[in-house]
């Protein structure tokens, strides 16, 4: 259950980490024809709640594409974010342009100036988003619960209840599991804490 768990976390922080930053900054430092307009349509989807996207997915997963009953169709659905990506562009935003601009100069092409400038500068909101988003995939349940069903790949609140059978329950092993199972969370937060409201503060100043 923890190393199902670590896989489908770790994996949806890659990617989540990757996609926001990649997406936000065209959005943040590049001008082209309704660039605000996608902003606020992919900051509108914050509003769905995400209960109503669930019968989709799961068709998407395992109808077209084949995912039921994999890690990786617990990972996919969740590999970005209208949050990241609006977390990620203020955090850009406080960027100066003058940087930019020297780098272009330079000879810099956008992906280098990405790279070398804007994931450098934006790393406390990149840490921010990382830990929102390593909770969010560490206790995620309905969607592992719709998606397996082999025992084998539950993540560990899918295993917590799988402790809890229908005739006993072991009230100890599920409260040392579940102790347990902060303990990752917690240890994660410690090691990026100095970055986390710096994070926040430079997307509210953004």
């Amino acid at each position: 259950f923890f190393l199902n768990t670590f896989l489908v976390a770790g994996l949806t922080v890659i990617l989540n980490v990757l996609l926001a930053s990649l997406a936000a900054y065209p959005l943040a430092k590049l001008r082209f024809r309704g660039r605000d307009t996608l902003f606020y349509i992919i900051l509108g989807t914050l509003i769905v709640p995400e209960q109503l996207t669930m019968i989709p997915l799961y068709m998407l997963m395992t109808q077209t594409l084949g995912l039921g009953n994999t890690l990786i169709g617990l990972v996919l659905p969740f590999s970005v974010s209208a949050f990241g990506i609006f977390l990620i562009r203020q955090n850009y935003k406080a960027v100066p342009d003058d940087l930019i601009e020297a780098a272009r100069l330079d000879g810099a092409n956008d992906l280098a100036v990405w790279w070398r400038i804007m994931i450098p500068l934006a790393r406390p909101g990149l840490a921010a988003l990382a830990i929102f988003t390593f909770v969010g995939a560490w206790d995620r349940f309905l969607w592992p619960l719709l998606m397996l069903n082999d025992p084998q790949l539950y993540t560990l609140p899918l295993g917590l209840t799988y402790l809890n059978s229908q005739f006993s329950a072991n009230a100890r092993n599920i409260a040392a599991g579940t102790i347990i199972a902060t303990i990752p969370m917690l240890v994660f937060f410690v090691a990026a804490q100095r970055y986390f409201i710096q994070g926040l503060s430079g997307a509210v100043k953004g």
